[in-house]
């Protein structure tokens, strides 16, 4: 998969790289390949930030959207994936799909890692915020986060009322450590043995299980993340429940979308690197700190990227004004494309 995206990346910037549009500060333009849909370039506290804004009524409320990762932003998903999972959420809100800084359209080789942490990227998501209220003329808008975006999306939660309505949490994150692998090897070892799949579960138990005294094991800490995520597929476990291929499925798939240009495009997969080392990716969900705005978890039965079980701990610890919890038995990692009307359902419950 290295060697691959090397090379295809290569080849992408010898194509593209002459005559290649580059998306500047006050810029907007209609996005290739996706219908209703602006893209715009906005300098949001001295740097440039990108985002797609999709309305088919800007009347509509407003929902800032923060995609997962970290550093793998979703908008393409619109535009490749239109037959398989229509996403009609631009029916019913104004949405702002957002490239924080170092991601997607936002990337810049001037950035550090270690400039990219959980309060800058707040204080970014509120300025975003801000010029979305002005912009619509919103008295507040709401927020949606996916995956590792929820980090964000629910800090937000806890200390920006003034600027949200209410948070709504996909596949919301909570702990990376030993316990999602015991969550997802429990759930996947039932799948494997119901479906007999054999050859999927030798390799998981290769990966990890449990002793002879019954605790939780990491047999392989190396390339566990790589590996993991491909027992996830097999399981139908990770991004949606179809894929079964992160290079077929996502890379290529990205590749093909005309959203973004082909040096925006290798800007994506140098942004996707680069987040991947920055600060805010080892920051850990505060479950102690009160919500100051309702809070509403959106989790696919399946998802074992962020287990369920895992994000259901986290809602019953919060305290917030008002939440809940909604579970889609047939979604894994990604409800919003997996079961769309479903999602816009629960959603529109919380809309004023």
């Amino acid at each position: 998969m290295r060697k691959i995206s090397k090379i295809l990346l290569i080849a992408i910037g010898v194509i593209n790289m002459a005559g290649c549009a580059t998306l500047k500060a006050g810029t907007e333009q209609k996005a290739k390949g996706l219908e209703n849909t602006t893209k715009l370039g906005v300098e949001i506290n001295g740097d440039l930030n990108g985002m797609f804004i999709t309305s088919t009524n800007e009347n509509n409320p407003v929902l800032l959207f923060i995609s997962g990762g970290p550093g793998v932003p979703e908008i393409w998903l619109n535009e490749v994936y239109a037959k398989e999972y229509p996403n009609k959420l631009a029916e019913h809100f104004t949405v702002c799909y957002w490239d924080y800084i170092g991601e997607g359209l936002s990337f810049n080789k001037k950035i550090k890692p270690q400039e990219i942490t959980l309060e800058r990227l707040a204080a970014d998501a509120r300025e975003v915020a801000q010029y979305l209220k002005t912009k619509y003329h919103k008295e507040k808008i709401y927020l949606m986060a996916h995956s590792s975006g929820s980090h964000l999306g629910l800090y937000l939660a806890q200390t920006a009322p003034e600027d949200f309505y209410c948070y709504f949490g996909m596949g919301q994150d909570y702990t990376q450590g030993v316990r999602r692998y015991e969550e997802g090897y429990n759930f996947m070892k039932a799948e494997f043995e119901k479906n007999g799949n054999k050859k999927a579960l030798k390799k998981m138990n290769q990966l990890a299980g449990y002793t002879e005294d019954g605790k939780f094991k990491i047999k392989k800490q190396k390339k566990l993340g790589a590996k993991w995520e491909n027992v996830l597929l097999s399981a139908g476990c990770a991004t949606t429940r179809e894929m079964r291929s992160d290079a077929k499925d996502i890379f290529f798939k990205q590749l093909s979308a005309k959203c973004y240009t082909g040096h925006e495009k290798i800007n994506y997969w140098k942004g996707k690197i680069l987040c991947s080392k920055s600060a805010y990716r080892s920051y850990q969900v505060e479950a102690d700190k009160p919500c100051q705005i309702p809070v509403y978890f959106l989790c696919g039965y399946y998802d074992y990227t962020c287990p369920p079980t895992l994000a259901k701990e986290l809602m019953d610890k919060l305290e917030a004004p008002e939440k809940s919890f909604y579970t889609f038995y047939n979604s894994a990692h990604s409800p919003l494309w997996e079961e769309n009307d479903s999602v816009i359902e629960a959603m529109l419950k919380h809309v004023r």
